[in-house]
């Protein structure tokens, strides 16, 4: 096994944690590796193999792959412009203004909050919004009407405790409202394109990367509008930094893992057809769970694609694969007795967002090996 790469970014239901079970069930050898449901690719960066086919219907997450391993310079420069923006609002939160306007309105002195607040930022703020974008709606509104809302929760807070923060917890609260803001902006850029001036794909990509880095335990769901509504992750995200992850991109050996990868962006049934499969590869394959929940992904995977997926694998796939899905009653008579191999597994989720994940489920390991 060559050094062990790390996946490009969070991914809700990566496999980085199962990877040991996945490890000691994989086929001895085998030539080409092969992806349909890519997502983060916690096993196609542990596995580091020579020869790749990854696949994903998401084009952002697609263009991510095809941006690193190309090296994009457009995409590295709109990354560069969030990191800054990022460093930049953490001073915010560190403004004597700020933190002696929340004093008198904890005191109950009399002021207009709202208008001092904009007065702040405004000074704070360059002229020009973030990214440039468009004038109607500015970054400074978002933050300005953040903060007045951080100031009215912090305060209810400490009512209801009855504890006054000190001025280290104030401050981080205050960060937490500030970032919140540019995270809610970026995320209605992302919602919105149309609404906003000069949004090309590796502004919308690096903005993409963002908010699933940025969001609340790295879920990335949408509303019946089609619109992510995940809020920022909070407190603890105030000094998470993309730099890092910018420079990991640059990485000799993962260009060369990349390099060494045909990157696809379709439908998993159009993308397998695409490639001469042999029997001596191996096919890995994490996709969508049969739940609810996934009507609220604009790749929604239902019931008839599980069927098409199961169909596949049973009666076309040419080599040996992995299959790696939550147990339910339809995908267990999808796949049992149908002369498979299936091992079942305990999964915790850490995480139960608006309560749509069970904390402890199966997960079925499914091999024709």
């Amino acid at each position: 096994m060559k050094d062990q790469l790390q996946p490009l970014l969070k991914y809700p239901g990566g496999k980085s944690s199962e990877l040991k079970i996945i490890s000691d069930n994989l086929p001895t050898d085998f030539s080409n590796y092969i992806e349909p449901f890519v997502g983060g690719g916690a096993v196609f960066f542990y596995l580091n193999h020579d020869k790749n086919f990854i696949n994903d219907k998401s084009e952002e997450l697609m263009l991510l792959y095809d941006y690193v391993k190309n090296g994009n310079r457009t995409f590295f420069k709109e990354l560069d412009i969030i990191i800054n923006n990022w460093d930049r609002l953490g001073n915010l939160a560190d403004d004597v203004n700020i933190i002696n306007l929340y004093i008198k309105y904890r005191s109950g002195e009399e002021l207009d909050m709202e208008t001092e607040i904009k007065e702040i930022v405004n000074r704070q703020i360059d002229e020009t919004p973030m990214f440039n974008l468009r004038k109607a709606v500015r970054f400074e509104t978002f933050l300005s009407d953040c903060l007045v809302r951080k100031f009215k929760l912090i305060r209810k807070n400490e009512d209801k405790k009855d504890e006054i923060l000190d001025d280290d917890r104030l401050k981080e609260n205050l960060e937490a409202g500030i970032k919140s803001a540019y995270y809610t902006y970026l995320r209605d850029v992302y919602n919105k394109p149309a609404e906003y001036n000069n949004l090309s794909k590796p502004r919308k990509v690096a903005i993409y990367l963002f908010i699933r880095e940025y969001c609340f335990s790295s879920m990335f769901r949408f509303n019946n509008k089609g619109e992510f509504n995940v809020p920022y992750g909070g407190v603890s995200y105030n000094k998470k930094s993309l730099r890092q992850k910018k420079e990991y991109y640059k990485k000799r050996k993962l260009k060369a893992l990349l390099k060494n990868t045909e990157l696809y962006n379709e439908d998993f049934y159009d993308f397998v057809q695409n490639i001469d499969i042999q029997p001596n590869d191996f096919m890995f394959l994490d996709p969508p769970y049969d739940t609810t929940f996934s009507e609220y992904d604009k790749n929604a995977f239902g019931m008839n694609d599980q069927r098409r997926l199961a169909d596949y694998l049973i009666d076309e796939c040419k080599c040996k694969f992995m299959l790696i899905i939550k147990k339910t009653d339809f995908i267990n008579n999808l796949y049992a007795n149908k002369g498979l191999k299936i091992i079942e597994v305990d999964k915790n989720y850490f995480v139960s967002f608006k309560n749509r994940n069970k904390k402890k489920v199966k997960h079925l390991i499914i091999m024709n090996y």
